[in-house]
């Protein structure tokens, strides 16, 4: 009787350890839920100009950097909105002079926004205000883990307890991944096309012969 007395507090003891260890990671994961919902939109979400979010749309948006010519007013609305945004993947600069430019050249990370920022302005007549929220919506869906280790930091938190990397990690071009697909964690390249996924590599059973 007292070795079942024994065997059952021992369950119990366990069990309550457990618990006492679990709880701290479904905390810890309740406040990541919490934050991705209230920071980061998803796939597919309505905007307030009328496109909703998709990667589908990132290389229009890097496009129309080059094409839409501002008028001088425009222009002061677009240096406005886009100066007062840090860039994700260098944020010592703003949006509008992310750290590729100091080479004469521009990541298409920050080409994407900037080409939006001149589209809602030019052709939706949005203010700055109006501008600067949707293109920092644009770079949340682009780079969630930045801004949601951002967050954690913000508020005196460890994002490598939540399962992600300080948010200096996640800035592509000082991490030397301005030429990376998005998708790897970089910039999307420096040229015109936008890079959005690796490449997956084929397997050398199933190359043809002589292939690469």
């Amino acid at each position: 009787m007292a070795h079942r007395g024994r065997a059952v507090g021992v369950l119990f003891f366990t069990a309550f350890s457990v618990f006492v260890a679990l709880f701290p990671v479904a905390a810890q994961s309740q406040l990541l839920d919490e934050l991705r919902a209230e920071l980061i939109p998803g796939e597919g979400a309505k905007t307030s100009y009328g496109l909703p979010l998709s990667l589908d749309n990132i290389q229009t948006f890097a496009d129309w950097y080059y094409s839409i010519q501002l008028s001088p007013e425009e222009k002061e609305i677009f240096r406005e909105a886009l100066s007062a945004i840090p860039a994700p993947c260098c944020d010592d600069n703003p949006v509008l002079k992310c750290c590729c430019q100091k080479t004469n050249r521009i990541c298409n990370l920050t080409r994407s926004a900037m080409g939006l920022g001149a589209w809602l302005i030019h052709e939706k007549g949005f203010t700055a205000e109006e501008t600067k929220a949707a293109v920092e919506e644009w770079l949340r869906f682009l780079r969630p883990q930045y801004y949601l280790a951002l967050a954690l930091e913000e508020r005196g938190l460890d994002p490598r307890e939540y399962g992600l990397k300080e948010h200096e990690a996640y800035e592509s071009c000082d991490q030397k991944l301005c030429e990376v697909p998005l998708d790897a964690g970089g910039c999307g390249g420096m040229g015109l096309k936008v890079l959005l996924k690796e490449k997956e590599e084929v397997p050398a059973c199933c190359r043809a012969e002589g292939g690469q």
